[in-house]
């Protein structure tokens, strides 16, 4: 059987340890650096292909949706190559915009972009933030929590560093209850995906790992119920794309 390598030069083109990989935190969060490192020079462009372009107009129209502060501290996790942090920074000129990322090679990406003096990139792990408690006013995540090494953790942590009428908002793949919703949405996640991971890197499972992931994520009503019992109330949802997509947006119950 195929092993992991831990280097981003590792893995062959076919990975039957990924679901493997996924189930524990630690090869999990592994496994998201090595992909991540991977794929930083090719993270824009396949947002693009595997969202027929929407991907942008998504996160733009997120942000702009969230309440006015004047001059409001943002957390945007799991950053990438920063398109939201950037929003983040044109939406709220006065305010501070931090983005955090687990991978280096990605925060190399966001760092070149940058181009406002109010938004800077660090190396973090969303599950253990080095932020004070109750700082943050808005906290944001574009394809976040789902590669959270514990889901549990991150929405915790999320709640620690939010002041008390702090809003977070989500953009991530998403699948219904019913199971043959989430079947049809998994499966052509699944094709579109690795057929990408083929053509820009002769790896199936490069982007494949996506549709695996959602695959072992809560499901829309499951996710609420997580974010309730944590301590946030819904103030919005909408889906995307057939529902393959979806937006949530929260508030913390003080």
């Amino acid at each position: 059987m195929e092993t992991r390598s831990k280097s981003p030069g590792g893995g062959g083109v076919f990975r039957p340890t990924l679901a493997a990989e996924l189930d524990q935190p630690d090869s999990k969060r592994e496994l998201n650096v090595e992909i991540f490192t991977r794929i930083a020079r090719e993270y824009d462009r396949i947002c693009k292909l595997l969202s027929f372009g929407r991907d942008l107009k998504w996160k733009q129209e997120m942000v702009q949706q969230l309440p006015g502060r004047e001059s409001p501290r943002c957390i945007d996790l799991a950053a990438g190559t920063g398109d939201l942090s950037f929003f983040l920074g044109e939406r709220y000129p006065d305010g501070e915009v931090v983005g955090i990322d687990l991978t280096e090679k990605m925060i190399e990406v966001a760092d070149g972009r940058n181009q406002l003096d109010h938004v800077r990139f660090e190396i973090g792990d969303m599950a253990a933030l080095e932020i004070e408690d109750g700082s943050a006013d808005i906290v944001t995540g574009g394809y976040a929590l789902r590669n959270a090494p514990v889901l549990v953790d991150a929405i915790r942590e999320v709640r620690r560093i939010m002041k008390p009428d702090g809003v977070a908002a989500f953009l991530d793949f998403s699948k219904p209850k019913n199971k043959i919703g989430q079947f049809l949405n998994i499966a052509s996640l699944k094709f579109w995906a690795s057929l990408w991971g083929l053509v820009l890197h002769r790896k199936p499972w490069v982007y494949g790992y996506i549709a695996d992931s959602l695959a072992k994520y809560p499901d829309r009503q499951e996710l609420e119920s997580i974010f309730r019992a944590e301590g946030f109330e819904l103030v919005e949802r909408k889906l995307h794309f057939f529902g393959v997509m979806e937006k949530i947006v929260l508030r913390k119950r003080s």
